[in-house]
């Protein structure tokens, strides 16, 4: 990262900043504070890949930092001198002194009334309205219940269940790692998103959000108990935990509430590993040999031999992955049970999902870990309409590692940074379709600044006279059909050549909360027991020769399908 690139950003990090924080100078110190993070980083010559990605992830942590210093200071009220210590009956039984006998504390450490003010900061709304109103403010019950227009019985006993939960906390610490040592939610889902992309962007670089789902995964929790777990006061998480109460990633029971998707941790991801690997190896030979026949089909239809060279490798891999993969996918839903996109649950946001998430500790490494190189997501379609001289224009594709065929996906991430990057990259790839400049026009320059991320990922390549020409295999609609169907039949081949193997790989689901049991299909019990497999076989014959022999670019599994006007 340079001087000059880190400057470019600033105005960038200022609208981020703006959108979390409360007050304009709040904002301008937390980017002063990530360009200087910046700066070290430059003067150091520390290497970043990508700037604005590594600056914003910086600002988010500092930013939580910022929170949490914030809320953690002492409370202060005006209009009244009382002191909650005596005001709450019965708390010197537990040891608690008035605040002017405090003892002495050493530096950072709290004192007696800022833990009490601390500990009713982080109680739930009904109780901690009631006790500050009273105790900090002087109000009467009467006033209180008036304002809240509550009945004054129901006042009294929220003031005395509010003490009684006073008592039980003030010699508790209660802190879990996620107050000091954030984990990261990854968010995957299975479906049709919502109409703003949820369920991703209900917990898109929130690591508060992500942390609270985490932590009320195992069971049932109050907002008092996140509050203690994870340093934040109550008031603050409370709009969060109702945002993704409505937002279908929570549900409420009483007053706790619970993570209601699944959930896979590291231990989960690994465990059918190796055997999927071993039989991946074991298989390879009889397999291939119908992957093969099956190319052989391939190449020699129409839509195929129009494509170029690169085209036709991108249908190749295609055909290897997900004809391996949907074979697997079959064999699962055989032994956990299928279900169709059209029995999802229709979501509040317009979609129809089961969101899934994988947690990751704050120290993890991705890059090294065991499974990275076989990880492939789920096939991914998005469609846009009108479009110049096409009814609809579609794109599909898979995410696999370059050493299996290529991270299509990258696209998305790196072109550029905006919640329409999808339409984006589709509207720029179909204007170097159509070689039509003035389909450029909509495109922002800093996609066009970046498009050397889709020649790296051969999604286009430049001819020498400097034009742009697409590397991404273009069917009718009519072909698609066509090449789906003949995908179809060799993974029907392959489940049945190989059902019993595949059902000795599909085995030890994964244990999820009772609370949620009924509300995860089984297939994702089962998505870890058979997701590798297909990146396996693909490997293998990669390391035999026996596929895209002597290619050393990206292959990314990725079509394009036009409906003409």
């Amino acid at each position: 990262m340079r001087l000059e690139e880190l400057l470019e950003h600033a105005d960038y990090l200022l609208g981020v900043a703006a959108g979390k924080c409360d007050s304009w100078e709040d904002a301008q110190d937390l980017v002063q504070a990530t360009l200087l993070e910046g700066l070290l980083a430059v003067r150091k010559e520390k290497k970043i890949a990508n700037a604005r990605n590594w600056l914003v992830t910086v600002l988010n942590r500092r930013f939580y930092d910022m929170l949490r210093e914030k809320y953690r200071k002492p409370l202060i009220f005006c209009g009244t001198d009382c002191d909650l210590a005596h005001a709450v009956d019965g708390l010197n039984t537990s040891g608690i002194q008035q605040a002017e006998h405090a003892v002495e504390t050493a530096p950072g450490e709290l004192t007696e009334e800022e833990n009490l003010r601390r500990l009713v900061a982080r109680m739930a709304k009904q109780y901690r309205e009631v006790l500050t109103a009273h105790y900090f403010r002087g109000q009467e019950i009467r006033e209180i219940a008036e304002k809240l227009s509550l009945p004054e019985n129901t006042v009294k006993s929220r003031l005395r269940l509010g003490r009684d939960k006073l008592r039980k906390d003030l010699s508790m610490e209660k802190y879990e790692k996620q107050s000091f040592e954030p984990d990261t939610l990854f968010m995957a889902t299975t479906g049709i998103p919502g109409f703003n992309d949820e369920p991703y962007t209900l917990v898109k670089d929130d690591k508060i959000a992500m942390n609270l789902l985490i932590l009320a995964y195992e069971q049932p929790v109050t907002l008092p108990e996140l509050s203690d777990a994870i340093g934040i006061s109550t008031a603050y998480i409370e709009p969060i935990v109702n945002r993704l109460v409505d937002g279908e990633l929570m549900k409420r029971t009483g007053d706790r509430v619970f993570t209601d998707f699944i959930i896979y941790s590291e231990e989960d991801r690994i465990s059918g590993l190796e055997l999927q690997k071993e039989l991946a190896v074991k298989l390879f030979d009889s397999l291939w040999q119908e992957i093969e026949e099956g190319l052989d089909a391939l190449r020699g239809v129409e839509y195929y031999r129009r494509q170029n060279a690169s085209a036709r490798l991108k249908l190749e891999g295609y055909f290897a992955l997900r004809s391996v993969y949907l074979s697997v996918l079959k064999a699962r839903d055989e032994i956990a049970g299928h279900l169709s996109v059209q029995e999802y649950p229709d979501r509040k946001n317009g979609g129809k999902w089961y969101a899934m998430g994988n947690r990751y500790p704050a120290d993890y490494d991705y890059d090294h870990s065991p499974h990275s190189l076989y990880d492939i997501s789920g096939e991914a379609t998005r469609y846009l309409e009108h479009l110049p001289g096409a009814r609809t224009v579609g794109l599909h594709d898979y995410d696999a590692d370059n050493r299996i065929l290529g991270k299509a996906h990258r696209v998305y991430q790196l072109a550029v940074d905006s919640s329409e990057s999808a339409e984006l990259v589709m509207k720029l790839l179909y204007a170097v379709y159509r070689d039509n400049e003035s389909l450029l026009s909509g495109i922002p320059g800093k996609m066009l600044e970046n498009v050397d991320v889709f020649l790296n990922l051969d999604f286009l390549e430049r001819t020498p006279e400097g034009k742009l020409k697409l590397n991404v295999p273009v069917l009718s609609e009519e072909d698609r059909n066509a090449f789906y169907g003949l995908m179809d039949e060799y993974a029907g081949k392959l489940l049945e050549a190989f059902r019993e193997e595949y059902a000795g790989m599909i085995r030890n689901p994964v244990k999820v909360p009772k609370q949620i049991q009924s509300d995860v299909p089984g297939f994702l019990l089962y998505l870890n027991t058979c997701c590798y497999f297909p990146a396996a076989v693909i490997l293998e014959a990669r390391n035999r020769g026996r596929f895209l022999k002597g290619c050393d670019r990206p292959v990314p599994a990725v079509l394009m399908v036009v409906s003409e006007e």
